[in-house]
């Protein structure tokens, strides 16, 4: 009554509903429990209320870079080097 190619069809069918049953009924275990990793830490990228620990390290770059043009000023400033000697003859705008 069927042919060897309707019976391996019809079983080739039957293997294909029976996994993809199997698969259905066992869903998507994980051993770990999510939503209790979340509520221990929400935010797990963030350092300070805000910021990522990238962002933490560029804005201690930026501030350690102004800091260094700012004391490369100040010093400077304290040689007076900052304006033309007010030792020569032609008078100057400063």
């Amino acid at each position: 009554m069927f042919t060897a190619t309707t019976r391996s069809r019809k079983l080739f069918i039957l293997a294909i509903a029976s996994a993809a049953a199997a698969s259905t009924l066992t869903g998507c275990s994980s051993k770990r429990d999510r939503l209790a990793e979340f509520r221990e830490n929400p935010t797990p990228d963030l350092v300070t209320m805000n910021m990522r620990a990238d962002d933490v390290k560029n804005l201690n770059a930026l501030i350690k870079d102004e800091s260094k043009r700012m004391l490369y000023r100040d010093w400077i400033y304290l040689w007076h080097m900052n304006r033309p000697t007010r030792l020569t003859p032609e008078p100057s705008a400063w």
